[in-house]
This record gives structure tokens, C-alpha cells and sequence, in this order.
């Protein structure tokens, strides 16, 4: 992902405000940004850059880019959620809502890179055509509930999976809310805290889990979801495992 040099900046008011409700349920995290929108551009095909929150050789899965749909967008490694650092691949699949030109669209997060500001975005091309980039390349935008009502999606990195028994890295896909924390355990034993990676894959290592494992999954608001997986090698990696739910 690359934003174009030379093309103005950008504000950002700041990521610590908490979640606001609106009467529909929708949730709002963070403050407003003010920035400008480029075209990326940013696609499941990666047809100029790769995406920084899919494993380095392998694409996002086919189920999530369906679920997903073509309104993506690209965040600047300098852009912050609370504790959350998209540099860091904290803010992979989060959703924002993004208004120009007298449109409203939701986008979700599959990138992050350089940028022209830190709260300039890049979009796919079906993004930037909906807010009429041809008008005006400013907008304000803030992130939101996603808008699913499908389960959260546990995928995972195929390149050891039938190998290593003893790892694993996940990706949470479809979350509505960011997310803080990922844990697992075996059997009736202790959660242990996975290690978020940067490209946005939760990592656990160290115990055998070829019998199945669990997961407990924390959103931004204090929600948490558990599921009972079976063991790595016994599912296919890339379509992943779907959640018993998802958060509300």
C-alpha cells in the first residue's frame, strides 16, 4: 500500500475516545479523522501491493473476501485505536465509515503502510468510484461495527499445518469489533495469551494441538467469545473454522 507523495496531509483528532452507541446498536470507536482518500489501489487480488494483514505468499481466503465485499481501504502505519497500532497489524479487519462528496460507505481494513498524513486512507477502486474521487479527495471517517451478521471466522496460515502440530497462527476474520486479545488452552487446562503478529495473525506455540484446541476471543468492549476447535491438521487452514456466534 502506498499513498501518493505530494498530495496534502492529513488530522486525526486522536484514537482514545470510547465507543458510542447509536439507537440502531451501531458502534462507533475513537474520534473523527479528517484526511484525504487515494486510489491504492487496494484488492483481494493484490494486483500492485500485497496486503499486509494476509500471510506474505498466500491471498485473504475466498469466504472472506465474499463476506468482505469490494469497499476496502488501507490505514498509515501511524494510526492508532487506543492501544491499538495499525503498524502493528492491530487493525486488520476493523471497518470504518467513510463520508465524501455526500456519501456514506463502510470500508474494511485489509492493509496498512506509508501514507501522505496519518489519517489519509487508500481505497479499492470500487470504494473511491462510490465517493466520487473525481470530485474532491477529502473525507471524514471513523471506525464502526462491521456490518455482519455471519460468525467470526478463525482462518489460519496453511505453510505448517499438516507439518507442526505444535503452532498454529490464526487470523480472526468478520469480527464486528476490533479486537484486544486472543487466548487458548487445551482441554480443561489454563488460557494462555496468543502473540498478535503483524500481519494481524494471533500465533501459539509450544503444546501439542493436534486434539483440538479452544479459543476466547476479546473484543475492544469487553465481549468475549469461546470455541472448541478441532486439532491443526484437521480442517482446512484456508477456509478456516466458523464461530458458534459473533459479537453484538
Amino acid at each position: 500500500m502506498s499513498g501518493a507523495p505530494g498530495r496534502g496531509g492529513a488530522t486525526s483528532s486522536g484514537g482514545d475516545a470510547p465507543a458510542v452507541v447509536t439507537d440502531a446498536g451501531t458502534k462507533y470507536f475513537g474520534e473523527a479523522h479528517s484526511g484525504n482518500f487515494w486510489l491504492g489501489p487496494v484488492d483481494f487480488s493484490e494486483s500492485q501491493w500485497h496486503n499486509a494483514c494476509a500471510p506474505s505468499d498466500v491471498k485473504y481466503p475466498s469466504r472472506i473476501q465474499q463476506l468482505y465485499g469490494n469497499y476496502l481501504m488501507g490505514v498509515s502505519n501511524q494510526l492508532t485505536l487506543q492501544n491499538l497500532q495499525a503498524g502493528s497489524g492491530q487493525l486488520c479487519d476493523v471497518c470504518a465509515e467513510l463520508t465524501a462528496n455526500s456519501v456514506t460507505l463502510i470500508a474494511h481494513v485489509i492493509t496498512y503502510g506509508d501514507e501522505t498524513g496519518p489519517a489519509d486512507i487508500d481505497l479499492s477502486q470500487e470504494a473511491r468510484t462510490a465517493l466520487h474521487g473525481d470530485t474532491s479527495y477529502a473525507l471524514t471517517w471513523r471506525f464502526i461495527t462491521c456490518p455482519t451478521t455471519a460468525p467470526i471466522y478463525y482462518t489460519f496460515d496453511d505453510r505448517e499445518w499438516t507439518a507442526n502440530p505444535w503452532y498454529f497462527r490464526v487470523w480472526i476474520r468478520n469480527s464486528r469489533i476490533p479486537l484486544t486479545k486472543v487466548e487458548y488452552k487445551l482441554g480443561t487446562g489454563a488460557w494462555s495469551a496468543a502473540q498478535w503478529q503483524s500481519d494481524g495473525a494471533w500465533q501459539a506455540a509450544n503444546a501439542d494441538f493436534s486434539g483440538g484446541f479452544s479459543l476466547r476471543v476479546t473484543s475492544l468492549d469487553g465481549q468475549t467469545l469461546e470455541d472448541t476447535l478441532p486439532g491443526v491438521g484437521k480442517f482446512d487452514a484456508n477456509a478456516g473454522f466458523a464461530s458458534h456466534a459473533t459479537f453484538l
